[in-house]
Protein backbone atom coordinates (compact mmCIF):
# COMPACT_ATOMS: atom_id res chain seq x y z
CA UNK A 1 0.00 0.00 0.00
CA UNK A 2 0.95 3.60 -0.47
CA UNK A 3 2.33 6.07 1.94
CA UNK A 4 -1.15 7.29 1.99
CA UNK A 5 -2.63 3.94 3.46
CA UNK A 6 -4.91 3.79 6.43
CA UNK A 7 -4.89 0.29 6.48
CA UNK A 8 -5.77 -0.50 10.02
CA UNK A 9 -6.71 2.41 11.28
CA UNK A 10 -9.97 2.45 12.77
CA UNK A 11 -11.01 5.97 11.77
CA UNK A 12 -14.90 7.53 13.26
CA UNK A 13 -16.75 9.38 10.77
CA UNK A 14 -19.52 11.71 12.12
CA UNK A 15 -21.71 13.51 9.54
CA UNK A 16 -21.19 10.50 7.40
CA UNK A 17 -24.58 9.85 6.03
CA UNK A 18 -23.98 12.85 3.37
CA UNK A 19 -21.51 15.58 1.84
CA UNK A 20 -18.40 15.75 2.89
CA UNK A 21 -18.75 12.80 5.61
CA UNK A 22 -19.96 10.86 2.90
CA UNK A 23 -17.10 11.55 0.76
CA UNK A 24 -14.69 10.96 3.79
CA UNK A 25 -15.86 7.72 4.63
CA UNK A 26 -15.32 6.38 0.64
CA UNK A 27 -11.86 7.70 0.82
CA UNK A 28 -11.30 6.03 3.71
CA UNK A 29 -13.13 2.89 2.86
CA UNK A 30 -10.49 3.07 -0.35
CA UNK A 31 -7.30 3.25 2.00
CA UNK A 32 -8.28 0.36 3.92
CA UNK A 33 -9.30 2.46 7.75
CA UNK A 34 -11.78 0.27 9.58
CA UNK A 35 -14.68 2.56 9.71
CA UNK A 36 -17.55 3.36 12.28
CA UNK A 37 -19.83 5.60 10.47
CA UNK A 38 -22.63 7.84 12.15
CA UNK A 39 -24.95 10.69 11.29
CA UNK A 40 -28.97 10.86 12.12
CA UNK A 41 -30.86 9.54 8.57
CA UNK A 42 -30.41 5.79 8.58
CA UNK A 43 -31.40 5.46 4.85
CA UNK A 44 -28.38 7.64 3.59
CA UNK A 45 -26.16 6.25 6.20
CA UNK A 46 -26.95 2.13 5.23
CA UNK A 47 -26.53 3.29 1.37
CA UNK A 48 -22.86 4.98 2.54
CA UNK A 49 -22.23 1.89 4.29
CA UNK A 50 -22.78 -0.20 1.14
CA UNK A 51 -20.44 1.80 -0.83
CA UNK A 52 -17.68 1.82 1.60
CA UNK A 53 -18.49 -2.14 1.45
CA UNK A 54 -17.39 -2.29 -2.14
CA UNK A 55 -15.09 0.50 -2.52
CA UNK A 56 -12.73 -1.04 0.78
CA UNK A 57 -10.16 -3.74 0.20
CA UNK A 58 -11.75 -7.40 -0.47
CA UNK A 59 -11.75 -9.41 3.25
CA UNK A 60 -12.31 -5.95 5.25
CA UNK A 61 -13.94 -5.88 8.28
CA UNK A 62 -17.38 -4.02 7.61
CA UNK A 63 -18.28 -0.51 8.91
CA UNK A 64 -19.63 -0.41 11.81
CA UNK A 65 -22.54 2.00 11.53
CA UNK A 66 -24.66 3.84 14.41
CA UNK A 67 -27.44 5.94 13.73
CA UNK A 68 -26.67 9.00 16.21
CA UNK A 69 -27.67 12.87 17.50
CA UNK A 70 -24.48 14.28 18.34
CA UNK A 71 -26.50 16.63 20.37
CA UNK A 72 -27.38 14.06 22.78
CA UNK A 73 -24.67 12.95 25.65
CA UNK A 74 -26.08 9.35 25.31
CA UNK A 75 -25.74 8.93 21.71
CA UNK A 76 -21.88 10.49 21.63
CA UNK A 77 -21.06 8.25 24.89
CA UNK A 78 -23.00 4.90 22.75
CA UNK A 79 -20.93 5.53 19.55
CA UNK A 80 -17.52 5.95 21.51
CA UNK A 81 -18.08 2.74 23.19
CA UNK A 82 -19.82 0.67 20.49
CA UNK A 83 -16.69 1.94 18.16
CA UNK A 84 -14.16 1.05 20.81
CA UNK A 85 -16.18 -2.81 21.86
CA UNK A 86 -15.95 -3.23 18.18
CA UNK A 87 -12.50 -2.01 17.07
CA UNK A 88 -10.57 -2.40 20.46
CA UNK A 89 -9.54 1.08 19.61
CA UNK A 90 -9.86 4.65 17.75
CA UNK A 91 -7.45 6.22 16.31
CA UNK A 92 -8.87 8.91 13.89
CA UNK A 93 -12.17 11.41 14.49
CA UNK A 94 -13.05 13.23 11.70
CA UNK A 95 -15.40 15.26 12.88
CA UNK A 96 -17.55 16.29 10.15
CA UNK A 97 -21.37 16.48 11.55
CA UNK A 98 -22.65 19.98 11.80
CA UNK A 99 -25.51 22.44 12.05
CA UNK A 100 -26.98 25.13 9.73
CA UNK A 101 -27.90 28.73 11.04
CA UNK A 102 -29.06 31.50 8.76
CA UNK A 103 -27.23 34.63 9.23
CA UNK A 104 -23.74 36.03 9.29
CA UNK A 105 -21.16 35.58 11.77
CA UNK A 106 -22.09 39.45 13.14
CA UNK A 107 -26.15 39.03 13.50
CA UNK A 108 -25.86 35.32 14.61
CA UNK A 109 -26.35 35.28 18.71
CA UNK A 110 -24.79 33.10 21.16
CA UNK A 111 -27.93 31.70 22.50
CA UNK A 112 -28.12 30.11 18.61
CA UNK A 113 -24.73 28.66 18.47
CA UNK A 114 -25.23 27.25 22.35
CA UNK A 115 -28.21 25.75 21.08
CA UNK A 116 -26.97 23.99 18.37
Amino acid sequence: MSDLSLGGKVALITGASSGIGEETAKLFARRGAKLALTGRNEVNLQRVKDECILLGPDGAEHPLMVVADLNSETDVINLVDTTIKKFGRLDILVNNAGFFEFGTIESTSLEQYYEA
